[in-house]
């Protein structure tokens, strides 16, 4: 899930994030040097000594102030887990929590929220039918495997991890994450393609059967 994604649907933008489009866009425009003035201190805190110039080197999971705002609100107002979270942004639990931590820090000035973030009561959400019940919306969200030939692997173990029954092939499965609209909201790791499809969603992080 990524901020070019949803704010293509602003029903779903609103539902997840308490906010519109034009909300969050003037949120994103009002604080984007204090984030970008938080990054830098982060950075030089870390490796006073630093070298090399600001933006260079390896990239954040969550690059984008857009996205990491967008993830704080979901967390802020499903109250739900990181770990759920991992799921729907592809990157780790401890990427969401640290994330969500220097945003809320950002978006909280003289002890108050700059904007009205309502955060549900009671337990937390850790599943994804639990946050179905909050937000009935992300119910439209449809998981599916593509599936794309490689070239015959060397080692014996690898093409029998590869091969891929139904394509009678070797292949590689990627688990792709769209709405009914089929707008796609996330994509995730390259599986082996001997793995089925309904074992690659199963295994998905916190992506739970509801049989």
């Amino acid at each position: 899930m990524r901020y070019n994604n949803l704010k293509q649907s602003p029903k779903h933008f609103l539902a997840f994030t308490g906010l519109t489009v034009a909300e969050f866009d003037n949120l994103i425009r009002d604080n984007r040097q204090d984030w970008q003035n938080q990054r830098i201190e982060r950075l030089l805190k870390n490796n006073p000594k630093r070298k090399r110039k600001i933006g260079g080197g390896r990239k954040f999971a969550l690059e984008t102030f857009e996205d990491q705002l967008l993830l704080t609100l979901i967390l802020t107002k499903s109250y739900c887990s990181c770990l759920l979270l991992e799921y729907l942004f592809n990157i780790d639990a401890s990427t969401v929590c640290r994330t969500a931590q220097a945003i809320m820090t950002l978006i909280k000035k003289d002890g108050k929220y700059i904007i009205s973030i309502n955060p549900r009561q009671g337990k937390k959400i850790t599943t994804l039918d639990e946050l179905r019940k909050v937000m009935p919306d992300i119910d439209e969200i449809l998981a599916d495997c593509t599936e794309q030939k490689i070239p015959r692997p060397q080692k014996k173990a690898k093409r029998n991890k590869h091969h891929s029954g139904k394509k009678k092939a070797f292949t590689i499965k990627t688990q792709l994450a769209t709405t009914k609209q089929g707008l796609i909201v996330n994509i995730g790791k390259p599986i082996a393609g001997r793995q089925h499809d309904y074992k690659i969603f199963k295994s998905s992080k916190s992506f739970k059967t509801h049989s």
